[in-house]
């Protein structure tokens, strides 16, 4: 019997396995690219939509820097205690649209589809505002989107599983055009589990004249747009992109 469950209740617990990690790597190596090519210094930062806080530990550990972990789902945040107990990773369950840090930082990152799970142009903006409102003076925000440029690689469906322990967890989006949503259903089974569980999932595709919009009314500068796999400067539109944001300062500088 299948149960539907709360989205990412059940995949917390084999959600590295399946997606976290093999999306990492790749992001390791755009985030590093980047912060070296746009001379990005920070001291402190926040990973929103941390999910089981992969990234946030990462920042943490090899930046050593403190950070924020920010997710809405209680059982991610779960996973990620239990997987880091690095003392300078404070966990956060919160709704993006809401971001109240304890304290500004320099550097916020959203990653792996983040900003999609906001299905409204106004709470996309919402959510741009409080991150320049938790960003200290000059702060940089990275992040990834999913675009409306075939984001499937043309296909209208996509599926893949993995299985482990005698137990699967298969991933089926499909993509419809016109709402420009991605409708998200995960399904996992395993011995561990008291029953199979199914997990629906909504994004919502976003262009890049809207993220620049939403950017530029909540008080950033956009210094890049990036393909995710080359870092080059993005000439068209992809099915997913990596932009570098900056906050404008309040007081601006004036030169003779």
């Amino acid at each position: 019997m299948w149960v539907s469950v709360r989205p990412y209740s059940q995949l917390a617990k084999s959600y590295d396995h399946l997606l976290g990690i093999p999306f990492f790597r790749g992001l390791r190596r755009s985030f590093e690219a980047l912060v070296h090519h746009y001379q990005i210094n920070f001291t402190s930062a926040a990973d929103i939509g941390c999910g089981t806080g992969i990234f946030a530990r990462y920042l943490a550990r090899c930046w050593n820097v403190p950070v924020f972990g920010v997710d809405a789902s209680r059982e991610m945040l779960d996973a990620a205690r239990n997987r880091c107990c690095d003392p300078r990773v404070c966990w956060l369950l919160q709704d993006i649209r809401c971001l109240t840090l304890p304290k500004r930082v320099d550097l916020i990152t959203a990653n792996f589809d983040t900003l999609n799970h906001l299905l409204r142009p106004s709470d996309l903006l919402r959510t741009f505002e409080r991150i320049h409102e938790s960003l200290c003076p000059d702060g940089w925000f990275f992040f990834d989107f999913v675009t409306p440029c075939q984001p499937l690689g043309g296909r209208r469906q996509f599926v893949r599983c993995h299985c482990a322990g005698g137990g699967s967890v298969c991933q089926s989006v499909r993509w419809a055009p016109s709402p420009r949503l991605l409708h998200i259903r995960l399904m996992q089974s395993s011995p561990r589990l008291r029953y199979a569980s199914v997990e629906h999932v909504l994004e919502r595709a976003y262009s890049p004249i809207e993220i620049a919009i939403a950017l530029s009314r909540s008080g950033f500068v956009c210094r890049g747009v990036h393909c995710p796999n080359s870092m080059r400067r993005a000439s068209r539109c992809l099915p997913r992109l990596v932009v570098v944001a900056q906050r404008v300062p309040s007081q601006p500088v004036y030169r003779t």
